[in-house]
């Protein structure tokens, strides 16, 4: 295998108690060519002591003054990575030990058009239950390749499930700031669009849902689905995956007991 270094780029926020599982897993890779950026965003914890600790020449520490959210800081990670390809973790997930191995390998096996390889997360959502994305009853075919209608549909690639070309991340504008949610998603819309994927038919990660972190502040993410809805409104057209998408925000909506307000975003965002 060539031995091809890769840039991780680990954001953090005041996660000092469960940060280091994190980094040892990264830390633990039976494939060893890559640095580690640790964006520090703002933490007022012991993060800085924690990292401070490691004796690992490949962990670079970047602590920025003010916590200015997850899309800021991995922007930042990415603009001091050192090499051409880029793995995400995130400061609450366990890397298996053949993660980035088996992603490199696939990349550097990939045609050129591939710009991004991603594989199954495996999630606990607490009491015992668990949930693996993306779902199996998508079919393998609909996976790998040109996936951008499929993503449309739904997402397919949770950030830290992607090892990508640096190049196909910087011609697609990286994370945008100035969503408080799913930044990611809309990364990944991007680089579909203009690039093939490939997928892993493997759990190689362990992912914990919080619902006191981003993935969990469900207004954040009903205002950024329907920024998503306006932004891509042609394409969700295209591909007859529109209503889809004003159901699913509508559904989370009624949920949360706010379905009469985002049904007026919804069609501001359609106008």
């Amino acid at each position: 295998m060539l031995k091809e270094m890769v840039s991780v780029v680990l954001p953090t926020y005041n996660r000092a108690y469960i940060l280091d599982r994190a980094v040892k897993s990264v830390l633990m890779q039976t494939y060893p060519y890559f640095e580690l950026i640790i964006v520090d965003d703002g933490s007022t914890d012991q993060t800085q002591e924690l990292v401070a600790g490691y004796q690992d020449e490949r962990i670079i520490y970047l602590k920025m003054q003010e916590n200015r959210g997850q899309a800021r800081a991995r922007n930042c990670g990415i603009g001091h990575a050192r090499y051409d390809y880029i793995a995400f973790q995130d400061s609450d997930d366990i890397w298996n030990p053949e993660k980035l191995s088996k992603q490199v390998d696939a990349m550097l096996s990939a045609p050129p058009e591939v710009g991004f390889v991603y594989h199954k997360i495996r999630y606990n959502m607490g009491k015992g239950y668990s949930a693996v994305l993306p779902l199996e009853n998508i079919g393998l075919e609909r996976k790998s390749g040109d996936i951008y209608a499929q993503l449309l549909y739904d997402n397919l690639v949770p950030c830290p499930s992607v090892l990508a070309k640096k190049e196909c991340i910087l011609k697609s504008g990286g994370f945008d700031e100035t969503l408080k949610a799913l930044e990611d998603y809309d990364l990944a819309l991007k680089m579909a669009k203009n690039n093939h994927a490939f997928f892993i038919d493997e759990v190689l990660l362990e992912a914990t849902y919080s619902t006191s972190g981003v993935s969990g502040n469900s207004s954040n993410f009903l205002i950024a689905s329907c920024c998503l809805l306006q932004r891509y409104k042609l394409d969700y057209l295209k591909t007859n995956t529109l209503n889809h998408r004003i159901e699913n925000i509508i559904e989370n909506a009624e949920r949360i007991g706010r379905k009469e307000q985002f049904i007026k975003l919804i069609e501001l965002s359609l106008m």
